[in-house]
């Protein structure tokens, strides 16, 4: 498998590569379909699709949480609804709306902590949502963290004894300030204020770089990109540890597969 996937990474994947990853095809009516394992698309609309399906077949409270941004004074309302209309990767990573449940899949999205392992990436599921019930609004989100290690430092140094007792992660809105004028050095800044978290059934292959997985789901359909990315199908394919873990939905083509030129020119340095 590891000699499979050294071929994508350099797009000299052979025809038995192809069929050896298209046999790995599963219908989502399957009986033994992996509803648990994380679905990875190369879009936004589908992950956002199935995030939402599962969280509807959560039976708690349904929370949403909403942003808090301050604004300048001198900003316009035409540069604030700028602001609002852009996707998370240009808000500081943190989404201006939130919807939640207690048993959802959630992964972080900004590195609040790297030294606690509480980075950017990492995934769990939400145990407990503690709701002020003065603000009627959710404070504390607990989060059991599939790397046990993440947020050890944060759970022994907390007072907060459900955090202790549970060893779960109390995560908290976390500030973030955005320019309304990317790249002007003095650009007027909006502050958001919201919770680094975000659904995680599945998620993009953007996002998933660096996880490593026992069981995954992979799609090869495309809705709106006409192809995929450079080295896309290498990074998707490879978060599995073995073929067996691996299931895709779709075929794979040779031509989804290709490599920036510029891997093969470091590949051809290093040999020599």
């Amino acid at each position: 498998f590891a000699e499979l996937l050294n071929r994508f990474r350099t797009s000299s994947q052979t025809d038995n590569d192809i069929n050896c990853i298209n046999s790995r095809c599963i219908s989502p009516s399957a009986d033994n379909y992996p509803l648990d394992a994380l679905h990875i698309w190369a879009e936004n609309d589908p992950v956002n699709q199935h995030n939402n399906k599962q969280l509807d077949q959560l039976s708690s409270p349904l929370f949403v949480l909403k942003a808090t941004d301050q604004y300048p004074s001198n900003i316009t309302q035409q540069d604030i609804n700028t602001v609002l209309s852009r996707g998370r990767s240009d808000t500081g990573g943190l989404d201006f709306e939130i919807n939640i449940k207690e048993g959802a899949r959630v992964m972080l999205i900004t590195n609040t902590d790297i030294a606690d392992r509480l980075i950017n990436g990492q995934m769990g599921t939400v145990v407990k949502i503690l709701v002020n019930k003065i603000a009627q609004k959710p404070t504390v989100i607990y989060v059991k963290f599939d790397d046990k290690r993440a947020g050890g430092m944060l759970i022994k140094n907390s007072g907060d004894t459900f955090a202790k007792q549970n060893h779960v992660v109390p995560i908290e809105p976390v500030l973030s300030k955005i320019k309304v004028h990317p790249g002007k050095p003095y650009s007027p800044e909006l502050q958001r204020i919201q919770f680094p978290i975000t659904l995680a059934w599945a998620c993009t292959i953007h996002k998933v770089q660096g996880l490593t997985l026992q069981n995954v789901v992979i799609s090869f359909k495309l809705n709106k990109q006409k192809s995929f990315n450079c080295g896309q199908v290498y990074v998707a394919l490879s978060r599995s540890t073995s073929l067996q873990g691996l299931h895709i939905l779709g075929k794979i083509d040779s031509k989804h597969v290709k490599t920036d030129s510029r891997v093969h020119d470091e590949y051809e340095r290093l040999r020599h």
